[in-house]
């Protein structure tokens, strides 16, 4: 008994930690890079913007791993799996929304990531795209493994316990969407502009459709194992601001992000793998404007 009170206070203590880095880790960071200016170096300075989102995000999560000699196994990150494949599957309707927007939008197809580097956009800035979504699938895998011994609750099913969850989220999503569109509209926006308010929730409730359409039925998992990649992902974007539409526009993607979470842990949960979430992961950030 006192072995596993001692094991569950560990894993608080790594997911406390991890969670603190990648809240307060770029404020950090940020304090650092003005007192030693790295990213004014040739070469050194696109290698460290480049790396930054997996110093907040990956760097402390795998440091614990070694400092438990834990096994990456442990998370899921085998050999590669064909999960991966899944993973872009459930991505498919953020990718379409993304298309969608960028059309209604009379925007050109460049603001597509991997499009824009096609035509002459930045190396950096699509590297550090793709290592911000890569980092924050890993923190969310990470804490959705911590959670199962961090955090002791009631087994549930997983499939009522993920739609119970989503149904939050979009409820959130949608008072956050009508508010921030009647904001636009009240202040002389033009309607198009809506478009993304609307299109952008219903994409990521579809990933999240998709992920419980490949549920097994009488799956097992805790309330606690699939909100904590959710308060992960949520609080990043998240901010205490005076100003009202800031505040909205902060809660609007908080619940976007936390929706990914929601994926995230219906993903490790059912298939133990961290190749599915990668895979959403790529995927967004090469092809959504997400």
């Amino acid at each position: 008994m006192a072995a596993m009170l001692a094991m569950s206070d560990e894993a608080r203590s790594d997911l406390f930690l991890s969670a603190a880095a990648y809240l307060f880790g770029p404020l950090l960071l940020g304090v650092v890079l003005r007192i030693v200016p790295l990213t004014r170096i040739p070469g050194l300075g696109d290698l460290v913007t480049v790396l930054l989102p997996l110093a907040t995000t990956v760097l402390v999560p795998w440091l614990l791993i070694r400092y438990r000699r834990e096994r990456l196994l442990d998370y899921g990150l085998g050999r590669p799996s064909p999960v991966v494949a899944q993973g872009l599957l459930v991505a498919a309707p953020i990718v379409a929304a993304s298309l969608l927007v960028t059309f209604l939008l009379a925007e050109d197809t460049t603001g597509l990531p991997v499009v824009g580097l096609a035509r002459g956009g930045t190396v950096v800035g699509f590297l550090q795209r793709l290592a911000s979504w890569v980092g924050l699938a890993l923190l969310a895998v990470y804490g959705a493994v911590k959670a199962r011994d961090a955090f002791r609750s009631d087994p549930r099913y997983l499939r009522p316990a993920v739609v119970e969850i989503a149904r939050v989220l979009a409820v959130i999503a949608a008072i956050a969407s009508v508010l921030l569109a009647l904001s636009s509209t009240v202040n002389g926006g033009p309607a198009r502009v809506v478009a993304p308010l609307v299109i952008l929730p219903l994409a990521v409730a579809a990933a999240v459709a998709l992920t419980y359409r490949g549920l097994t039925p009488g799956q097992l998992t805790t309330r606690a194992i699939l909100l904590t990649p959710v308060v992960l992902l949520a609080l990043g974007p998240f901010a205490l601001t005076l100003n009202a539409v800031s505040f909205v526009s902060g809660i609007w993607t908080a619940a976007l992000l936390a929706g990914i979470g929601l994926v995230v842990a219906a993903f490790v949960e059912a298939r133990r793998s961290a190749w599915g979430p990668l895979g959403l992961a790529l995927a967004i950030a090469a092809f959504s404007g997400l």
